[in-house]
C-alpha cells in the first residue's frame, strides 16, 4: 500500500509561540534555511522518483516566489499551510478565511495547480473550531490534513485513524479528512511519523507502526519540515521541552526518511485519498471529484 509522504515548507523561525519570534516584520531579517532544505527534499523525492504534499506557507510563497513553482515543476502536490502560521484557535472566523483564501490564491497563482489540500499550523483546529472545516469548504478545498488525534502542546482532535468525512454546518455537505498518524497502546497514544516525534523515536520503531498501519490496511502520514534537515538552524530561548521538541535528533532525519523511502511506498496526501475511497462503496460522486482533481 501506498503511504502519504509530506512536507510543511515553513522556515526555522516559523516555531509558534516563542517570542523572540512573534514580530512578523522581523522574520524578513532572519538568515533563511527553506530554499536550501526543500531543495535538498526535492533531489531525496527525484533520486527515489516518489511524489508528495507540499504544504506551503502564504509567507514563504511570497518571500520566495519561485520555490512554489520549483515544487510544483516536479510534479509535486500543492498545498497550503496557511498564510502567516497563525494558530486556529487564536482566530476570528473571518480573519481565517482571509487569511487562507490569501494563501490558496498566492499559490494558485504562482504553480497554476489548483490547492486541493489544507494543513493547518501546529495541527491548531480543535474542539470548538469546527467552524473552520465549512470554511475551507466554502474556499474549494477537497480535504483538510489537520487533526492531530492525540493530545499535543497547540493542538489534539479526537477522530478516527483513518481517512473519513467530516460532516459540515450545511446539510449533506462534507470534508474529507486525513488525519495525523497515531500508534495505541491501550490508553497511550504515540505520534511517529512527523516533526520531533521521528527524530526522537529509533528507525526501527518508527518501522513497526509502520508495518502495523499496513496491517490494518490504514496508510501512514508523514510530515516533515525543512527545519528538521538543518542541525545547523540558528538557536533560540525557548523552554526545554520546547528545545528538546525542536532540536533533538536533527542530524538523522535525512537518514529516517531515507529508509523510509527504501521500505515503503509513498504518493500524494491527494493519490492516497483517492485510493482510501476506492475502497469504499456509496462515495462514487467523492471519488470522481478527487479523480478530476489529480
Amino acid at each position: 500500500m501506498k503511504h502519504a509522504l509530506s512536507f510543511d515548507i515553513e522556515d526555522w523561525f516559523h516555531i509558534v509561540d516563542i517570542p523572540e519570534l512573534e514580530d512578523r516584520t522581523s522574520w524578513k531579517d532572519f538568515d533563511s534555511i527553506v530554499e536550501d532544505k526543500t531543495s535538498l527534499i526535492l533531489d531525496i523525492l527525484d533520486e527515489f522518483d516518489t511524489k508528495a504534499t507540499f504544504f506551503i506557507l502564504g509567507w514563504i510563497a511570497h518571500r520566495h516566489p519561485h520555490l512554489s513553482r520549483k515544487i510544483a515543476d516536479a510534479g509535486h502536490e500543492i498545498g497550503s499551510h496557511s498564510f502567516w502560521h497563525r494558530k486556529v484557535y487564536s482566530m476570528k472566523p473571518e480573519d481565517f478565511k482571509h487569511d487562507l483564501s490569501m494563501s490558496k490564491d498566492l499559490l494558485e497563482q504562482q504553480t497554476g495547480q489548483k490547492v486541493n489540500g489544507y494543513r493547518a499550523p501546529s495541527f491548531s483546529i480543535i474542539p470548538g473550531t469546527e467552524w473552520a472545516f465549512d470554511i475551507i469548504k466554502e474556499l474549494g478545498f477537497i480535504y483538510d490534513a489537520s487533526l492531530f488525534p492525540a493530545v499535543r502542546g497547540h493542538g489534539g482532535y479526537p477522530c478516527s485513524q483513518e481517512v473519513h468525512f467530516i460532516s459540515l454546518t450545511e446539510a449533506n455537505q462534507y470534508l474529507i479528512e486525513l488525519p495525523m498518524s497515531i500508534q495505541e497502546y491501550g490508553p497511550v497514544k504515540i505520534p511517529f511519523s512527523g516533526g520531533g516525534y521521528m527524530r526522537f523515536l529509533p528507525s526501527g520503531i518508527i518501522h513497526r507502526y509502520f508495518d502495523a498501519f499496513e496491517e490494518n490496511e490504514i496508510p501512514v502520514v508523514v510530515y516533515l519540515h525543512p527545519r528538521d534537515f538543518a542541525p545547523e538552524q540558528p538557536r533560540v530561548k525557548m523552554p526545554l521541552d520546547r528545545k528538546f521538541k525542536s532540536y533533538f535528533g536533527l542530524n538523522s532525519t535525512e537518514e529516517k526518511l531515507r529508509n523510509l523511502l527504501i521500505n515503503y511506498k509513498f504518493d500524494t496526501c491527494l493519490n492516497v485519498l483517492l485510493e482510501e475511497l476506492k475502497k469504499r462503496s456509496g462515495v462514487e460522486k467523492e471519488i470522481e471529484r478527487v479523480e478530476m482533481a489529480s
